[in-house]
């Protein structure tokens, strides 16, 4: 999504572009057997067949606008999963679901009653490599609502990210796990065992949801940090454009098992 920085290789050097991952195509060799007298030749590495660059989006359902009989006021908490919002009560029992899938103007006023009050909205007119967007901005969050064209989305509709434990009137965020904007990012890293890059920046998921086609890159297999093609809620370190003060933020949704430009 345009406004909200996703990938660490572009989000560095163009925080409003959508990132670039590079996409390599390895090759894969065959096990070798063991010959007796002549032996076979050597086994040749051959390249793995071209992915489809986008992989065919799986139909899903219509989301369905939250439920009319629950009172958005008394939302105490949000939080952020793959592919919508669990809007919770005090003891963290669920109310209703936003679905990123929510038509933008459904999806704010759900959260303008939540937060109790409007956002900043802010036209941004996109460029080469994104669409126009529109953002919508609370402190401590923002709403991006990208207007893609033509008959592939290749996102859900909305995007949000979070850069406040507590935003509104005292409603709290965090990921299912319990990470929440400003948490360590190093500690939860290795409560998940991901990767750390010491130099940053840094993201990883916290929550992946389903597989929802094949990746459209050959990302090396045999490392255990191959990531599905599946939105996921991301927590990383680019919180700073919304939040100076920002160390760690979430972001939703985002796929880590596809290549993006």
């Amino acid at each position: 999504m345009p406004g909200v920085p996703r990938h660490p290789a572009a989000r560095v050097a163009v925080i409003a572009a959508i990132a670039s991952v590079a996409v390599t195509l390895t090759g894969c060799t065959p096990p070798g057997v063991e010959q007796v007298g002549t032996p076979e030749p050597a086994p040749v590495r051959t390249a793995r067949p071209t992915p489809s660059a986008i992989p065919d989006p799986i139909p899903i359902a219509a989301p369905q606008p939250p439920a009319t009989d629950v009172d958005l006021e008394e939302v105490a908490g949000i939080v952020v999963r793959p592919e919508h919002l669990d809007l919770v009560d005090g003891d963290g029992a669920p109310l209703t679901t936003l679905s990123y899938d929510l038509d933008a103007v459904s999806f704010v006023d759900a959260l303008s009653a939540v937060l109790g009050g409007d956002p900043k909205v802010e036209e941004r007119p996109g460029g080469h490599e994104w669409s126009p967007s529109t953002a919508y901005t609370w402190p401590g969050m923002q709403v991006v609502d990208d207007h893609e064209q033509g008959d592939y989305q290749a996102d859900m509709n909305v995007a949000v990210q979070f850069t406040h434990p507590i935003i509104g009137d005292g409603v709290t965020v965090s990921t299912i796990n319990g990470f929440r904007p400003g948490d360590s990012l190093r500690s939860f890293a290795d409560e998940l065992d991901e990767r750390w890059n010491a130099d940053g920046p840094n993201e990883f998921p916290a929550e992946t949801g389903p597989e929802i086609g094949p990746r459209a890159g050959d990302f090396d297999t045999n490392t255990e940090w191959t990531y599905l093609n599946a939105n996921a809620v991301s927590v990383n370190s680019f919180g700073q454009q919304l939040n100076p003060e920002a160390t760690s933020s979430i972001l939703a949704p985002w796929n880590f098992g596809i290549g993006h430009v």
